[in-house]
This record gives structure tokens, sequence and C-alpha cells, in this order.
């Protein structure tokens, strides 16, 4: 009895391993059917906006396509973790990322100085880095992973410096700009070009990231009275000088970077903003078709136009799924050949090929603020 007893009590469990057993590939699979895609951007602070149209704009790429069935069954999750806009903490969410096995590759950050920092990181772990903004010309030196979407600050400085000396004909120009990785190249850049040009550089005047109080700077520019301020800048920075040039009785001609195109200049400059100068990725009334395409799924979703900001982050994340398609989810270190080898990439902000290197050629429009709006702008 004993005997029958014990090879019953076999026989069930055997029974129940083999029940187990056969699961555990089902539970496998099922595992597999998500991998994620991190966001490093600053989602708080001053540069909040820039890091929203981020997650706003990748994750109608991602909610798109995961109803549309993923990528072979499958779906892509956006982690998205706050940068702050600060250096270091953007070292750590690589950090985090790079040790979680379901993260296949990182967009951002928004900031070169943020990006630049947590390079080594990502090259180190084989991880695509891909930033819709990081435009230091030096990053994508930093290793073989990092690949951006925007024109980079050695391709827009001396494009605005063409504009201010050839097309405005300013000679007398002085410059204002943020004291980080960015703001330092992106000055540098310009300042080359402009005075190849044979402009005279009156004054370049650089300040901390936070400066809340500019009147020492403002009261330098009057006196040097310069035709045109270079203004390479962010847009809460960007509204503090001029409203408080405003205050002083100070209305310069201002041409700035690409990076004051958001609706948050409008809203924190008012009537000081107005008429200054930028060259931007997008605009709303591009004829490409993607740019237009972009603009429709982007008004649907969210009931206003998008910028720039979210034009480069929706390429970044078609860029990413386009690569993605091409080599599988398995292994984040073929990612990095999967963008290399796109062919005919057309997205909101025009053609992206990376044939020819990690800094892909873009074409800029001109535009400005009239009446509270941003529109183009018309000599």
């Amino acid at each position: 009895m004993r005997r029958i007893w014990e090879g019953s009590l076999r026989l069930v469990l055997a029974g129940f391993l083999a029940v187990l057993l056969s699961a555990w590939p089902q539970a496998s699979e099922a595992a597999k059917q998500v991998v994620k895609v991190g966001l490093s951007a600053p989602l708080t602070g001053d540069w909040a906006e820039y890091g929203n149209d981020f997650k706003r704009a990748v994750q109608m790429v991602f909610d798109k396509l995961n109803k549309e069935g993923g990528i072979n069954g499958t779906r892509l999750e956006l982690v998205v973790l706050d940068s702050r806009g600060d250096p270091k903490e953007a070292v750590l969410i690589a950090e985090k990322l790079v040790a979680d096995p379901e993260v296949i590759a990182e967009i951002g950050d928004f900031s070169s100085s943020c990006s630049m920092a947590a390079a080594p990181v990502y090259e180190a772990a084989k991880m695509v880095q891909l930033s819709p903004t990081t435009s230091h010309q030096d990053w994508t030196k930093k290793g073989e992973y990092m690949f951006r979407v925007v024109a980079t600050q050695g391709f827009e400085g001396p494009y605005n410096a063409r504009w201010a000396v050839q097309e405005l004909k300013k000679k007398k120009i002085a410059t204002i700009y943020i004291n980080n990785d960015w703001g330092v190249d992106a000055n540098k850049y310009f300042v080359m070009e402009a005075k190849k040009l044979g402009a005279e550089i009156v004054a370049e005047e650089a300040f901390t990231p936070g400066e809340k109080d500019f009147t020492a700077i403002i009261t330098k520019m009057k006196r040097l009275n310069p035709e045109l301020i270079y203004l390479p800048t962010f847009y809460a920075d960007a509204a503090a000088i001029l409203n408080q040039a405003k205050r002083m009785h100070f209305k310069p001609v201002v041409l700035a970077n690409s990076s004051l195109f958001s609706q948050k200049t409008i809203e924190l400059g008012g009537e000081a903003v107005e008429g200054i100068l930028i060259p931007a990725n997008y605009f709303s009334t591009d004829p490409r078709p993607g740019a237009q395409k972009f603009t429709k799924e982007y008004r649907e979703l969210y009931g206003t136009d998008p910028n720039q900001f979210a034009a480069l982050a929706y390429d970044a994340a078609g860029l990413l799924v386009a690569a993605l398609k091409k080599v599988g989810v398995e292994d984040r270190s073929k990612v990095r050949q999967g963008l290399l080898e796109l062919r005919g990439f057309e997205g909101a902000t025009g053609p992206i090929t990376y044939e020819h290197g990690r800094d892909p050629a873009k074409d800029l429009v001109k535009i400005t603020i009239k009446e509270g709006k941003w529109v183009l702008y018309k000599p």
C-alpha cells in the first residue's frame, strides 16, 4: 500500500513539474512582449517645458506603434526620468537605465551638459544615446553610441552669424550667453563666423545658469549700444534678460538660438520678446509631408500646435522605432547599427540619415515673434 501511495505521489509531482516547465517558456516569452526605452529630460525646473515637449512627442509615437502591434509583437514602454537639467542627475539616470536589462536604448537628454556628462555611461554599456537637441559640437566624439537629431552649434552658430551680418547688415555685435557647455559652444561658433564676416564683437558676456539679476550686463550693453545682441540661452533666461532690459528702457535687436522656440518664451517674456529673431528646425506651416503629418497628429492629440522640441523628439522616437524594426529588440548593442543603416527617413524636421556620420545635416527656417505669436520671418 505504501509503495502504491509513493508511486502515486511521484506521478503527481512529475505531472506538476511537467506543467510548470511547460508554462515556463510561455512566461518567459510573455516577459519579452515589452522592452523599455529610457527618456532622460528636465521635467521640473527652468527647462521643464522642453522635457515635457519630449515626453508628449515620444509617447505619441510609442502609443501609435503599440496599437499597431509593436515590433513583431513587442511593445515599447517609455520610462520617463527627470534629470532636472542637472548633469549629475543625468549620470545617475544613465546608470539606472544601463543596469536594467530590459532597457534597449535611451532618448535624451535635452541639454548638452547633461548628455555629455552621461555619455561615458551609455558608451560603456553599448547603449544608444539618441538626443533630440544636444547640439554641442564635441558630444558625438565621446564615443560610438551617441546620435543626435538637431543641427550642431558648429552649423547653427555660423548660420546665425551670416543672418546677422550679411542679411541684417549688423556690424557692431554683442553676445550674452549661458555659461555651460552648450552656451560656450554656441557663442564660440557664432563669434568666429561673425568676425570672419567683418563684424566687430564689442562684448561677450556670460552668466551663470540660474542667474536672475542681469542689471550689470544690461547696463554695459546700454553703454556699448550694439546694433545687435546675440542671445544663446533658454526661454527662462531670455525672458528675464529682456524683461529687465525693457524696464531699463533698452530695446536692442535680438537674434537668438533655436532653443528659444517655445510658447514659454512668449508667456514669460510678453512684450519684451516681441520681434526677437531665431532659426528653427521645424515650423507648423512647413509644407513637407513629414512636418504636416506630425503637426496634424499632434494637434489632434493635444489640441495645440507643437514646437520644434516636440518635433525633434518625435523624430528621435521615429528613428529609434525604424532602427528596432531593422535589428530587433533582443540586443541593445545592435541598435547603433540599425540607426547607421537607415535610409530615406522623412521626419517632422526633414530627411535624416546617419550615412555620413552621427551629426545629420539640417535645413533651418527663420522665425520671429509678432503680436505675441511665432510666425515666419519676412525681411
